[in-house]
């Protein structure tokens, strides 16, 4: 699975969204995106606006699903965003070194 890494650092935060849709548009398969990770404050502001973006080109169509490298270990419940995302397109990820990550999101086409 391809790994985009111009969101760790390398696209401003207000740039996020349209350079997710440029990629989107032009990959033909699954592929994940690496954010940041937070570690000195516990919140990444990169990964949070991968996140939002992501979830409204979830609701125009453009992309299937995606998730956080991180709910390899969590519970979701039905009411979770990445719920439906999981069960679907998690056998995929499975054995993929990133899944875990908490700097990676997982995007599926």
């Amino acid at each position: 699975m391809k790994t985009y890494d111009i969101f760790h650092g390398y696209t401003l935060i207000s740039e996020i969204g349209k350079e997710l849709r440029k990629i989107i548009i032009n990959e033909k398969s699954s592929f994940k995106i690496l954010t940041g990770y937070g570690s000195k404050t516990g919140f990444s502001k990169s990964k949070q606006a991968a996140l939002r973006s992501l979830a409204k080109i979830k609701k125009e169509g453009l992309i299937k699903g995606y998730f956080p490298g991180e709910v390899k270990d969590q519970l979701l419940s039905e009411s979770s965003p990445y719920y439906d995302s999981k069960i679907q397109f998690e056998a995929s990820v499975r054995k993929d070194k990133d899944y875990g990550n908490d700097g990676i999101i997982f995007i599926f086409k």
